[in-house]
């Protein structure tokens, strides 16, 4: 053929097609005989003539739709609908037949599939034939389907090589599907083992970090279900807390993708810490620092599990002495922003208001410590002190739940709660009680020894803290260790003692004995002195021997002035007397002393009054005359302050009665 001209010139040949949809060589055959049937010989098929029909086919069919177009223009519109109308049932009849067709067709595919099926006896399918071919009467099994003569059966030479071909082919795919199936299981089994290498890894840094928290001390416990990624959970707090926070002492410990130890929300929080603050005048004078913790890593599990237990204890103890606050406002404690507010008495000789606040705060926060603030170590004490009692009421809990319980009652036993800011409140009032009246104690007894009065005093802050070593090595409770015995001292109530030596009657000596007793609680509710006086004192203030010689005071005031009176009455009328005895006369409860003298004249007497005052550590002794009169007439006075290298109290007197 001509390929002068591209438009005209037409090459048959076959158009490349993908894989998928190329043409077999029987497929190709097939479409030869077919475009020969249709055309006839392929001689007579060219190029052109195959350009000549298209072109003539798309003429026609542009007329023919012009036409039918220009005809359709000029019929009127019910003769289109009209003709509409039968196209439509036309193409209705058309589709009816050629389902019939189809239903016809299938029915006796059907007919023919169950004619072979009716050779097994065991089936029933006279009710799946077509009601015309059970008019025909075919018998069972009439009909058979043979497979025919295998290649292997056949004896001619294409068959038989057709037939070692198709072995062949087997073969090398069964040996294919071999190595292949051989290729997966490989592939398989590695990515088994690299698997179980990786859980092994995993488990093993797991139980490395579980043994490692457990060679620690931490309690770990099943968790509940047995979970697989967190068959443990770590119990860091105290068994013997609150019930409330219990409930928050339970960590599970899971695994992450490495194996390691994922930290549980509840570890994760923000540790608690408690904070004491001293303030003074409405200036902070001293803060607390944050505890003592051993060396570990921060991203440690241990680390964390160890900082969400104190976290818990500080919280507890906090919540503690919220709670304690409600029973002790009579005391000046407060409870105001979440921060605790404790009035406390200052140092003896400071006019200064101090409060301590106690508040719980984020770990991470800065304290406020400065290195120059003066109480520092006092809010670091009160801190330790505070967690140490916490601490022994969880022992001592564990150890009244090891004791026999008490015979059961109708109502149940209230659980008193620990005795936080009361054992604090006790400490500072006892030590301000015993500490102001032990200072005017020395002052007293400085100054009754500068007057030449051989007084001496032996004094204890607390009488328990003296012979405490001695209690714990003679205690039979064993089952409480000494450092529970020591804070159990501090729980209950202190109690002080001050003995003041007195000379009597030359050689005789006796004691004021000033007991102090501090208890937050019944009977006392605070401080109290109580002051037992001597036999010889109780002459003096003319008591009845069936009348008690102690006297108790609710303030360390009182207890002063007591004491003011009752040793100046002691110098007046015991000491002054028994130095002019015969010579002297009292003639009122006072400490007043007359003394008689040889006046100027013969046979008169002088009497003197000696006033004897005591007041604040000083001592004031005054003589005056006209005893028997109203007035007072003072005629000289010294005092003594503690002074060394004074006259001492007799010859004072003695110069001026000479």
């Amino acid at each position: 053929m001509s390929t002068t001209n591209a438009d005209t010139d037409v090459t048959l040949r076959a158009w490349p097609a993908p894989n998928k949809e190329a043409l077999t060589m029987q497929d190709l055959l097939a479409q030869v005989s077919q475009l020969a049937t249709e055309r006839g010989h392929l001689r007579d098929v060219t190029e052109q003539s195959l350009q000549h029909e298209i072109e003539a086919s798309k003429h026609d069919l542009g007329l023919i739709a012009d036409d039918s177009e220009q005809q359709d223009k000029d019929k009127p519109e019910e003769q289109l609908m009209k003709e509409k109308l039968e196209e439509i049932h036309l193409a209705r009849i058309e589709m009816l037949k050629k389902l019939e067709f189809a239903a016809f067709h299938a029915g006796n595919a059907m007919n023919l599939v169950n004619l072979c099926l009716s050779r097994d006896p065991t089936k029933n399918l006279e009710s799946a034939y077509t009601p015309m071919f059970k008019g025909f009467n075919i018998p069972r099994g009439s009909f058979g389907v043979d497979k025919g003569i295998s290649l292997e059966e056949s004896g001619r030479a294409e068959d038989i090589t057709l037939h070692e071909d198709l072995q062949k082919r087997h073969e090398v795919v069964v040996k294919g599907s071999k190595m292949e199936a051989l290729d997966w299981s490989t592939n398989s089994l590695l990515k088994a083992a690299t698997e179980l290498e990786k859980e092994v890894r995993k488990e093993t840094k797991y139980w490395e970090e579980i043994l490692s928290i457990s060679g620690k001390g931490w309690s770990l416990q099943r968790t509940r279900g047995n979970t697989r990624n967190a068959p443990y959970a770590v119990h860091y707090g105290l068994p013997e807390a609150n019930s409330r926070f219990k409930s928050r002492a339970l960590a599970p410990l899971r695994m992450n993708k490495n194996g390691g130890i994922i930290l549980d929300p509840n570890l994760r929080l923000k540790p608690k810490t408690l904070r004491v603050r001293i303030m003074e005048n409405e200036q902070i004078v001293g803060t607390s620092h944050l505890p003592a913790q051993e060396e570990l890593n921060k991203h440690d599990i241990e680390h964390s599990i160890q900082l969400s237990r104190d976290s818990l204890f500080e919280e507890e103890l906090f919540y503690e002495m919220s709670m304690e606050t409600r029973q002790l406002l009579g005391y000046g404690v407060e409870l105001r922003d979440s921060t605790i507010h404790i009035a406390t008495p200052t140092v003896i000789g400071q006019a200064s208001q101090r409060k301590i606040l106690i508040d719980c705060i984020d770990r991470d926060d800065q304290l406020g410590l400065q290195p120059n603030q003066p109480q520092n170590w006092l809010a670091q004490n009160i801190a330790e002190v505070l967690r140490l009692l916490l601490a022994h009421e969880h022992r001592m809990r564990l150890y009244r739940r090891s004791q026999v319980p008490p015979p059961m009652v109708d109502h149940g036993r209230q659980q008193s709660s620990p005795r936080l800011l009361r054992t604090l409140l006790a400490m500072f009032s006892h030590l301000d009680a015993v500490d102001s009246l032990h200072a005017y104690i020395h002052a007293a007894v400085k100054t009754l020894n500068s007057a030449g009065l051989d007084v001496a005093v032996e004094a204890s802050r607390e009488s328990l803290w003296v012979k405490l070593t001695d209690n714990i090595k003679n205690s039979e409770n064993t089952d409480i260790s000494a450092t529970d015995q020591i804070l159990q001292a501090f729980v209950k109530a202190f109690d002080a003692t001050a003995s003041i030596t007195l000379p009597l009657s030359g050689v005789q000596q006796e004691s004021i004995v000033i007991a102090t007793r501090t208890y937050i609680g019944q009977p006392v509710f605070g401080s109290e002195h109580k002051l037992t006086l001597p036999p010889s004192l109780a002459k003096v203030l003319t008591l009845e021997p069936d009348q008690p010689r102690q006297f108790k005071f609710s303030s360390t005031r009182d207890a002063a002035s007591y004491l003011d009176w009752i040793l100046a009455l002691y110098v007046a009328h015991d000491f002054l007397a028994n130095e002019y005895s015969g010579r002297s006369s009292k003639r009122s409860e006072d400490p007043r002393l007359i003394i008689l003298s040889k006046g100027s004249g013969k046979g008169r007497v002088k009497e003197d009054e000696i006033v004897i005052e005591l007041d604040k550590g000083e001592l004031k002794a005054k003589i005056t005359s006209n005893a028997q009169s109203d007035t007072e007439a003072i005629r000289d006075s010294h005092t003594w302050n503690g002074a060394q290298a004074q006259p001492s109290l007799k010859d004072k007197v003695k110069s001026w009665i000479g």
